[in-house]
Order: C-alpha cells, then structure tokens, then sequence
C-alpha cells in the first residue's frame, strides 16, 4: 500500500517520501489538517493517532472535518459519520455551517443512545445536537433501532480520502477528558472497507429517518 508514516504526538511533520500526501501535526497547531496536499501519481498510507486528556481531541477533530468538508465542496459524495455518541455542540455547529456551504453530511446514530440523548434533552429544556440541524437540507440523519444488546458503537467519519477511527465519541467529556484516542488514516482499503460498510448501514430497512 506504500509509505506508511505514523507520527508521533509530539508533533512532527510526515513526508511520505517523492508522492502521495503531506502529514502535518502540532500540538501548537491542533486545528490545522492532517492531509495538507497531494502529489505524484503513485499513492502513500499515513497515519496518526491522537489521545486525550493529554490533548483536546475536539480542537483536532474540527481541523480534520473543517478540511475533510473543504475538499467535499462540490464533489457529489458525501462526508459519512458514525457516532455514537453525540453530544458536542461544538462540532455540531461546525457540521451546520458546512452543510450550509455545500456539503452533504450523513450522521448514522445509535438508536438507544440517540434516544437516551433525547430524554436528557426534554428533562433539561436544551436543545439536542439532532435538534441543531433541523431545516439544514445538506445533513441526513439515519437511527439504528434501539437495542442494548445490538449497539452501533463506531466512532468513525470518512470523507473518502481519510478515515477518522477511535475510541473517542463526539461529546465534551470523550474528547476533552476520558482516556480516549483519535486514529487518522489515509489507508485506501481500510477509508474504502468503511465507506462501503457504511452503506450497508445507511441503507438498513429498519432505520429511522429523523432527516
């Protein structure tokens, strides 16, 4: 599959050496992409891992999807996210406002989980992270049916190119303050092995459909 370069969490720059793509990590810059380019015809793997509480998962995560959504502008494929849990307005936010700049989001969800989510959202009078993208037409959501012992439990996003894994769920306290970890991969079989499995999951007969 080509150079591999894993990148150490004290930040380092990666160059997957004559081709492929350029690897840019700092715990200075935590916002910045983990793809900055592309070149050369011949294709590298790279890849990084990222861990909280010793760094602010969610600062990283919104440099990758920030770029992630750039590169889907206008493209007709969509940015695909498993999560589940979400609760992080931040990143939701974030979501919105790309979705509003043109591109398609898809967020599949665990059904007891987003069901517990929207409890705890009536018993306290605040809005849900499902809530906040209502009348935004560029995000989908789809809900596995509610089952304790049949849980969707990834914690993955791809915009085709990259693949985000990892322990970590979209919420404050997985990304800011368990012992969690964020995984960035650019690994063709494993971003293609997720995408073509997400499918399956968007498409389950099953789902529900929120939007």
């Amino acid at each position: 599959m080509g150079f591999i370069s894993r990148v150490a969490t004290t930040g380092v720059l990666a160059l997957a050496a004559g081709s492929g793509y350029h690897f840019l990590t700092n715990r200075h810059s935590a916002e910045r992409p983990a793809i900055v380019s592309e070149a050369g015809g011949r294709s590298a793997s790279i890849e990084y891992a990222r861990f909280s509480p010793s760094e602010n998962l969610e600062r990283i995560e919104i440099g990758e999807l920030r770029a992630a959504a750039e590169r889907l502008r206008g493209m007709r494929a969509p940015l695909n996210v498993a999560m589940y849990a979400f609760t992080d307005r931040t990143i939701a936010q974030l979501l919105v406002e790309e979705a509003d700049a043109g591109t398609e989001i898809r967020v599949y969800r665990d059904g007891e989980q987003y069901e517990a989510e929207q409890r705890e959202s009536e018993r306290s009078g605040r809005s849900s992270v499902a809530s906040m993208f209502h009348g935004h037409n560029n995000i989908h959501v789809r809900v596995k049916p509610a089952s304790r012992i049949d849980l969707m439990h990834l914690k993955c996003w791809s915009d085709g190119q990259v693949l985000r894994d990892g322990s970590a769920n979209w919420s404050t306290a997985g990304l800011k303050r368990q012992d969690n970890d964020a995984r960035f991969t650019t690994n063709r079989q494993e971003v293609q092995e997720f995408n073509q499995n997400f499918e399956q999951l968007w498409n389950r007969s099953a789902n529900t459909r929120v939007q």
